[in-house]
C-alpha cells in the first residue's frame, strides 16, 4: 500500500549512522522484520523497519554507517525532506523474512553493519511479546566504531537472562578485546549444531547468502527455519 510521509526527526550517531523517524499518513500493520520502500528523489529505497509493530506511529529506519554514495545521498535526501518537511511517499509493508511469534525455538540473529534495523525489530518484537526462548544475537560490522547500539544491546542482554549479545569486528582498532573476524565465523565456532534453531539474517548480500549456505553445511542448519528476504534472489 502507499502512504504519504514526512520526515519528524533524525538522530545522528558517532559512527555515522543515522536513525531517521518518518510518519505515514496512516497507521498500519506490519510484522517484526518487514521492510518500506521508500521514493523519494525519483529514487526507490528499501528500508528495514526497526521498530517494534506495537509501535507503527512513526516507524524507525537506519540510514548510512558507510562511506558508499548510494548511503550518503539517501541521508541527504532524508535531511532535505526534513529541513523542508517535504512529504515523500513509501509502499508498505514488503518482506517474508519477519518473525514467526509461534515459534518455541531457540532464535539466532544475525545482522551485518544496519542489517541491524531488521534484527532490531525483531528483537524488540520478542520482549514486547515476552518470548522466553534463548535468543542469541551476532551482530558484524567492519570496526568497533560502527556498534551504534552497543550499549542499548548490552543493557538488553543485561535485563533479559534469556537474551545473548555477541559483538564482532573484523578489523581489530581501539584495543578491542571482543570476537575479531567475519560474523559467521563467529556462529560457526560458537555452535555445534543448528538444527533446533529459527535463524534470522540481514545484512550485505554476500554475507546473507553465505550465511544460508554455510550453516546448512557445516552446521545443520534447517533451511525451512532460515529467514532472510536475500534468501528469496538467486
Amino acid at each position: 500500500m502507499i502512504f504519504n510521509c514526512k520526515v519528524k526527526k533524525i538522530e545522528a550517531s558517532d559512527s555515522h549512522v543515522y536513525k531517521v523517524f518518518i510518519k505515514p499518513d496512516k497507521c498500519f500493520d506490519f510484522k517484526a522484520g518487514q521492510y518500506v520502500i521508500v521514493y523519494l528523489n525519483g529514487k526507490n529505497l528499501p528500508f528495514s523497519i526497526a521498530n517494534c509493530p506495537t509501535c507503527n506511529e512513526l516507524l524507525e529506519l537506519h540510514v548510512g554507517g558507510s562511506v558508499k554514495d548510494s548511503a550518503i545521498k539517501a541521508i541527504s535526501h532524508f535531511i532535505n525532506a526534513l529541513i523542508y518537511q517535504k512529504e515523500f511517499t513509501i509502499d508498505a509493508p514488503h518482506g517474508e523474512a519477519w518473525l514467526r511469534e509461534e515459534s518455541q525455538s531457540p532464535l539466532l540473529l544475525i545482522a551485518g553493519g544496519t542489517g541491524l534495523s531488521y534484527i532490531n525489530s525483531i528483537l524488540s518484537c520478542c520482549i514486547s511479546r515476552q518470548l522466553s526462548q534463548p535468543i542469541y544475537l551476532y551482530w558484524g560490522v567492519n570496526n568497533s566504531d560502527l556498534l551504534y547500539a552497543d550499549q542499548q544491546l548490552k543493557t538488553l542482554a543485561t535485563q533479559y537472562r534469556n537474551i545473548n549479545y555477541i559483538p564482532v569486528v573484523e578489523n581489530f582498532n581501539n584495543g578491542w578485546q571482543g570476537k575479531i573476524g567475519s560474523v559467521i565465523d563467529a556462529v560457526i565456532e560458537d555452535f555445534s549444531d543448528l538444527s533446533d534453531f529459527d535463524i534470522y539474517v540481514c545484512g550485505p548480500f554476500g554475507m546473507s547468502r553465505s550465511a544460508k549456505d554455510i550453516l546448512i553445511s557445516q552446521k545443520n542448519a534447517n533451511i525451512g527455519k532460515m529467514y532472510s528476504d536475500a534468501f528469496s534472489y538467486t
